[in-house]
């Protein structure tokens, strides 16, 4: 056996120092890779090949990644990336992606935010005077309230508390002493409730080239603005590395190379015509009662859905991803029109009509046999739910009619008042910009705002959810949510969940 690295992710600036005459570029792995099951001559040749000849690679790429449809192979081509000024709002159409792509953002637990945030370039002048006004007292509330819930938290685990002390006492650091960090970090966690969707964020990224052209793609129609600008500059400073490898993110470079024009309808006008059709159903059908809906078990929050039928499951995602109607709604109308055959037919075909044949169908489609679940999560919760993308995860806008989340040490430092002002101003202006500026009025709200999530995921994924989520250094919002979502799921198969549980308790649960 021999076992060789091939190539890896390198720093940029190391690669500028290549020899001019170099061209640096992960193509040549995908199209050495390409060749290996129809070419006899051994891996490292076929590399060699590629690298000495980097034009004729790339002809390989766009013949084999597109012309002969092999897109798996766009996957061996890696790219790392440093985002910066990013809001909160953007980076979660960013990370819907789940396969081929690692994130890591600068936590809010550990870091104490400055307040930096993003101005919607969707905005007016005059509109982005009363933004910034708004910010202002957001921010005003996290830097007044962050000692005050310091001291709480170090005040109500008194353990801990000796621990980060006696740390102190022998010379620990305060970037080593976990105690004092853990404290201070759940105080930060919790004072980041009155922060709004738009405070800036960080991330390394790294996509491979089938993601990073999906990516592009998609947010290239994004309803806002900032997203638009990301995939643009995510094309700019990747185009010239591998243009074979995102030659779908090119009208015009995809028709020179296949003499076909490129369709981007489903990206254009899929989810829009999708958002207008529902709209156009719930009018016609609300209200109008059905037999036939799924049994719905419920706790708080969390509902766990009862439901086989494969059609109808992906009918009621399609509407209720498309809304802000409950599940119990979604799933009524969703009856009413798969009662009659040809309205049902007609409902799907609506639903694809924009579809390619380079394009996956809408997420909707997952929302199978698996645990279906619908959850009301704050802000702050959804920032580490959307963590776990191998579930599927639907999400509606933010919602201000679904009420905010406050941590318990908000209400229990006297602040909880302060807070609900906060939320009152910042849905008051939200409420003024969401017929001139639709999504981007959500930069407005904050992170005790809430949302319904739709989740369907299969046994062993919520079981590695349980694990982390219900573990007992999980914050605590979150840690509420898996624990009703666990007992739901006990509720529905008490033998196959009679192990899930937080990886702190693993042990005595396997004892009992």
């Amino acid at each position: 056996m021999k076992v060789t690295v091939a190539g890896f992710n390198i720093d940029k600036n190391l690669i500028d120092k290549l020899p001019e005459d170099t061209i640096a570029t992960p193509e040549t792995i995908s199209a050495a890779y390409a060749r290996i099951s129809r070419d006899p001559r051994d891996v490292p040749e076929l590399r060699k090949e590629a690298r000495e000849q980097v034009k004729k690679a790339r002809r390989s790429n766009k013949a084999i990644v597109f012309g002969m449809s092999h897109h798996s192979v766009a996957e061996h081509a890696y790219f790392n990336f440093d985002i910066l000024q990013i809001s909160r709002l953007a980076l979660e159409e960013l990370e819907a992606r789940r396969i081929g792509a690692a994130y890591t953002e600068k936590s809010q637990r550990y870091i104490t935010l400055k307040g930096d945030f993003v101005i919607p370039k969707e905005f007016s002048d005059d509109d982005e005077k009363k933004f910034k006004e708004l910010i202002k007292a957001q921010n005003k509330f996290y830097l007044d309230n962050l000692e005050k819930l310091t001291k709480f938290q170090f005040y109500n685990n008194p353990e801990l508390a000796e621990q980060a002390r006696l740390a102190e006492e022998k010379g620990t650091s305060d970037k080593m002493n976990r105690a004092k960090n853990t404290l201070e970090g759940w105080a930060k966690e919790d004072a980041r409730y009155a922060l709004c969707l738009a405070t800036q964020a960080q991330l390394g990224m790294s996509f491979n080239a089938r993601t990073l052209e999906h990516a592009i793609r998609k947010m290239r129609h994004s309803q806002l603005e900032e997203c638009r600008e990301l995939s643009r500059k995510l094309y700019d400073v990747t185009k010239e590395i591998a243009p074979s490898l995102i030659i779908l993110t090119d009208p015009d470079e995809f028709k020179k190379a296949f003499k076909v024009e490129l369709k981007n309808d489903n990206f254009k006008y899929t989810r829009s015509n999708m958002k207008k059709y529902v709209k156009e159903l719930i009018d016609k059908y609300y209200g109008e009662l059905h037999e036939g809906i799924p049994e719905i078990i419920e706790d708080e929050h969390e509902k766990i859905i009862l439901e086989s039928n494969v059609d109808r499951n992906i009918a009621t995602a399609i509407i209720h991803n498309n809304s802000l109607l409950s599940i119990e709604d979604s799933y009524r109308i969703a009856c009413v029109i798969l009662s009659d055959e040809a309205r049902g037919r007609s409902f799907f075909a609506e639903v694809l009509k924009y579809i390619s044949a380079f394009d996956s169908l809408p997420r909707e489609f997952e929302f199978t046999g698996e645990l279906k679940y619908e959850l009301v999560v704050s802000a702050s919760n959804y920032a580490q739910l959307k963590r776990h993308r191998l579930m599927t995860l639907l999400s509606q806008g933010y919602d201000p009619s679904l009420g905010i989340t406050i941590p318990p040490s908000i209400k229990a430092i006297n602040a909880e008042d302060e807070l609900l002002e906060i939320c009152r101003r910042s849905e008051e202006l939200y409420s003024e910009f969401l017929p001139k500026y639709g999504k981007a009025a959500e930069y407005c709200l904050i992170n005790a705002h809430r949302r319904r999530v739709l989740i369907a995921a299969n046994p062993r994924e919520l079981y590695h959810f349980s694990r982390l989520r219900e573990d007992e250094h999980a914050q605590w919002d979150i840690k509420e949510t898996a624990g009703r979502m666990m007992k739901l799921a006990k509720k529905a198969a008490p033998l196959s969940f009679m192990l899930s549980g937080g990886k702190d308790k693993f042990e005595n649960l396997r004892e009992k």
